[in-house]
């Protein structure tokens, strides 16, 4: 499946674009504050209904605009999707895939897979653990046909739980139901987990050894409450603590991703410049765990500046990773002989961006 054409009406300095895209790489050159990060921008927002680079809405939207709207259309033989998002200032949201309305972002993300690799990737690895579960959550999500639905279901029994413990008289029996229900849900979502990690690290050793120097580097994963006891147990004991703070303290949603060199945390040993050799390798393996161990296809790789993050020697091992990945990418960068010598002669289109305008560089490729 790939994304053959997008339209972006007033997403940022985009006040109206159309391009069509190629099914391998796509090359986008411009200067800084021309739009480049922006059409990435449209693109996530496409698959996911965000965007990467802010929390809030209003940033996203131009600000001539009271709302901004991305279309696509994918294709892969005589399948075709057409899918679109609309956002407004005053918070309404409207969804369609083919043309019909779907309630959920997460229908975005089953049609338009999308992994955004940038300046805030590293991110993963320096960031709160919030970001590292939701890394793992969006591989579950690719390859465990029930993880969606037993996610939502341990969300909704943590804040029921949640809402009982800061209740001025805590029912014992409230508490047990929800417990019982957390601790059903919470096992299962944890067994995804492990196997969805076993597969993770078989490939992260892989790619790691390709792109960086750095050996002896492994991934664990740790599952939000004490390894050696029974979750059950461990809400029983710490029933009286949880109602002091007013929420659960251990848990699913306390589960931990970690990388380790020689044995010791890689945030704590390794230089910014080998911690974005790593997140890069991270997701490059999500990636490729999603689309060998779930099947997923249509999968986009946003690349935003590769030459400003990597050195040339790594960004050539990223680029050819990428290739043999065989998944579409639309990459960004500001010098174009640069960009163009990052990728070799595997471009299938290349643009030019300037104050929000888009327009294909027919001969330069």
């Amino acid at each position: 499946m790939t994304l053959s054409r997008l339209s972006v009406n007033d997403v940022r300095n985009i006040v109206q674009v159309d391009v069509e895209l190629g099914p391998g790489v796509n090359l986008v050159n411009g200067d800084n504050g021309s739009g480049k990060t922006s059409l990435l921008e449209a693109v996530y927002f496409l698959g996911s209904g965000r965007s990467f680079r802010s929390h809030r809405l209003a940033p996203v939207i131009n600000r001539e605009a009271e709302g901004c709207t991305v279309f696509g259309v994918l294709e892969q033989g005589d399948r075709v999707h057409r899918v679109g998002v609309y956002r407004g200032r005053d918070g309404s949201r409207d969804i369609k895939v083919n043309n019909e309305v779907v309630n959920r972002a997460s229908e975005l993300a089953r049609v338009l897979p999308v992994l955004m690799l940038g300046p805030d990737t590293v991110d993963v690895l320096l960031g709160p653990p919030a970001l590292r579960r939701r890394f793992l959550n969006w591989g579950l999500f690719h390859v465990e046909p029930r993880f969606l639905s037993d996610w939502d279901i341990a969300t909704r029994c943590l804040k029921q739980r949640n809402s009982v413990l800061r209740q001025h008289r805590v029912s014992d029996i409230e508490i047990g139901v929800w417990t019982d229900q957390l601790c059903d849900v919470s096992l299962r979502l944890h067994d995804y987990r492990i196997e969805y990690f076993g597969a993770f690290t078989r490939h992260f050793a892989v790619i790691c050894a390709c792109l960086s120097e750095l050996t002896n580097v492994t991934c664990h994963y740790r599952r939000g409450w004490n390894s050696e006891r029974e979750l059950p147990e461990v809400y029983a004991d710490q029933l009286e603590a949880d109602k002091k703070r007013g929420f659960t303290g251990s848990g699913i949603h306390k589960a931990e991703m970690e990388l380790l060199v020689d044995g010791a945390p890689a945030v704590a040993v390794c230089s910014r410049g080998e911690l974005k050799v790593l997140a890069w390798a991270l997701y490059l393996c999500q990636g490729r765990v999603s689309s060998e161990l779930g099947g997923v296809s249509g999968l986009v790789y946003l690349v935003d500046d590769l030459a400003a993050e990597l050195d040339a020697a790594h960004r050539e091992k990223v680029c050819s990773a990428l290739l043999e990945s065989g998944c579409q990418v639309i990459a960004t960068g500001i010098e174009l002989d640069q960009l163009l010598n990052c990728w070799g002669g595997a471009t299938t289109k290349l643009f030019h961006v300037e104050h929000g305008d888009i327009r294909v560089m027919e001969n330069q490729v």
